[in-house]
């Protein structure tokens, strides 16, 4: 059963946040029964520069979360992630419930604005917004659900083509890269990063737009849960189907003699390739079930794993930095 300060009326899915007192969490899944599948974000601490309800927070990346439930025994941290189970959560944060709180900031009027046409129902904000622990570098971080996403970023694609918003600029473009650790060379990024249509400026406000499965798709058969690991692998296989490739994970159905498919559970990762392109990735191999899938982003801040389109790379004249990277 649920804890008497939550009423769950709606399944708890991507991007949502949690509040088990005072640490939260953001929702790293869709299959979210028993336990929630999340990873800490945000947490008390006397020198955060976040403030809600009179108290300081502070933001996590990856490693810290990881060291600071090792060193403060929170229960809930097993096997590299946050399982919380549904009776020990306090509040559940759903962007687009809130949304019409998150419209006391003018940052995200301008966002809404832009989309209009779209249902107020299939849209929110998610992150530090959401939860009101913003900071003062945070952006807007849009939530669009189902097939509404892939008509918000076409709607950002003819906004930079008519010059109604613009795509970030080359400080934007460095920041994010060197904010998400991004290990693949900066102009191979920028190539793949900049046809994805998901990142954009309306006047000063920077906005991401992210995909978020609408309810009806919950059942959807991409895995989730970690599978056998076989060890490292790099392959080369065109994409049969980029259906899912803006998904959690990423999905992205190749023609491979051993594997099924590639995940990616980071957000860097996805849209990499398109159908009908050839793509190199190098992750870790699982085996789920009775497949074999090659996961790349086993946490946000990637090391050595890696998803890039060769198509693109030759189509856009950067055959030369490929090779030396691969030489490096």
């Amino acid at each position: 059963m649920m804890s008497k300060e939550v009423k769950l009326d709606k399944p708890i899915r991507l991007r949502d946040f949690l509040r088990v007192k005072d640490l939260f969490f953001s929702v790293l899944g869709y299959r979210n029964e028993e336990y929630v599948k999340c990873f800490l974000r945000y947490v008390p601490n006397n020198k955060g520069d976040r403030i809600k309800d009179g108290k300081r927070f502070r933001k996590l990346i990856h490693d810290e979360a990881v060291s600071y439930a090792v060193k403060n025994k929170i229960k809930y941290f097993k096997n590299g992630i946050f399982k919380i189970p549904l009776k020990d959560v306090d509040e559940v944060f759903k962007p687009e419930e809130r949304l019409s709180e998150a419209l006391a900031y003018r940052e995200v009027r301008r966002v809404v604005e832009f989309f209009k046409g779209i249902p107020n129902e299939y849209m929110g904000v998610t992150g530090s917004r959401l939860i009101g622990l913003i900071g003062e570098e945070s952006d807007v971080d849009f939530v669009m659900y189902g097939s509404w996403w892939f008509k918000g970023r076409e709607k950002i694609k003819r906004g930079i083509e008519r010059n109604e918003i613009s795509e970030p600029d080359s400080e934007t473009w460095n920041f994010i890269y060197e904010k998400r650790r991004v290990n693949i060379p900066y102009d191979l990024f920028l190539v793949h990063e900049k046809r994805k249509y998901h990142r954009a400026f309306i006047k000063d406000t920077y906005f991401d737009l992210l995909y978020v499965r609408d309810y009806s798709e919950l059942g959807r058969k991409i895995p989730e849960d970690k599978g056998l690991k076989l060890g490292k692998k790099t392959i080369i296989a065109k994409v049969v189907d980029d259906s899912y490739i803006f998904d959690y994970p990423a999905y992205y159905a190749v023609a491979h003699s051993e594997i099924k498919a590639v995940l990616s559970f980071t957000h860097t990762y996805v849209g990499q390739g398109f159908k009908n392109e050839t793509i190199e990735a190098k992750g870790e191999v699982e085996l789920i079930g009775k497949d074999k899938y090659l996961i790349v982003g086993s946490k946000r801040e990637v090391e050595d794993e890696y998803i890039v389109s060769l198509d693109l790379i030759e189509k856009a004249g950067l055959e030369k930095e490929y090779k030396l990277w691969k030489k490096a």
